[in-house]
């Protein structure tokens, strides 16, 4: 059955019975407006109408699920540290690797991977030269200049990796995240371990908040 609607003289519709329903429940048709079918004599108020009937509930919109990120490589930035120490450095490109590429699956748009990986081979290039010079009793005017941007190349990785932590945790998880520029040239990815372990720390935290109520 439709219904037509009456209000100030003017007339609306027809319409059906959940249009009117919805129409109530968003406050476009009162209560008290005046509403007539085929069949009915003079027009009656729409709360006669609608009577107890409830109001159907438009259905919630699906919300987009959350996006889990993967958690960091777990080792303590102390461990981190003592390795480092003990391989003259190395370790420490070693391990910068491994975080960019933790960090390529969190913010896909970070090179830092690629800039660590890079620095690694110029580090493998020095070695590989330096057992060449000592087969051969001679240096090679090489090794310094791979040396050299094996450094730029370092930097560039840090600095590339920091930017893209404080962009991610702070423009997409909401997370603040401030990197010193000092703490980074010199400790890097110790430093960078520090972090990340705080970060999942915090997040632990607020689950369990959550849950705890």
């Amino acid at each position: 059955m439709n219904y037509t609607i009456f209000r100030d003289g003017q007339q609306y519709g027809p319409y059906t019975l959940a249009d009117l329903q919805r129409y109530v429940a968003s406050g476009d048709v009162l209560l008290t407006d005046l509403a007539s079918s085929e069949g009915m004599g003079e027009p009656v108020p729409v709360s006669q109408i609608v009577g107890t009937i409830p109001v159907p509930l438009q259905a919630a919109a699906p919300s987009a699920p959350a996006i889990e990120y993967p958690n960091p490589p777990n080792l303590h930035w102390g461990l981190v540290l003592l390795f480092t120490i003990l391989t003259w450095g190395m370790f420490m490109s070693v391990w910068g690797v491994v975080l960019s590429f933790w960090l390529k699956k969190v913010a896909p748009s970070s090179r830092a991977l690629y800039f660590y990986i890079a620095e690694l081979g110029c580090l493998a290039l020095v070695f590989a030269l330096g057992m060449a010079s000592v087969v051969a009793h001679g240096a090679t005017t090489l090794i310094p200049i791979v040396q050299l941007a094996s450094f730029v190349l370092t930097l560039i990785a840090r600095y590339s990796f920091r930017s893209s932590m404080e962009e991610h945790y702070n423009n997409v998880e909401g997370i603040p995240l401030t990197l010193s520029g000092v703490m980074t040239f010199f400790f890097s990815t110790i430093y960078f371990q520090y972090h990340v372990n705080d970060i999942v720390r915090r997040k632990r935290v607020e689950q369990l908040q959550l849950v705890t109520g």
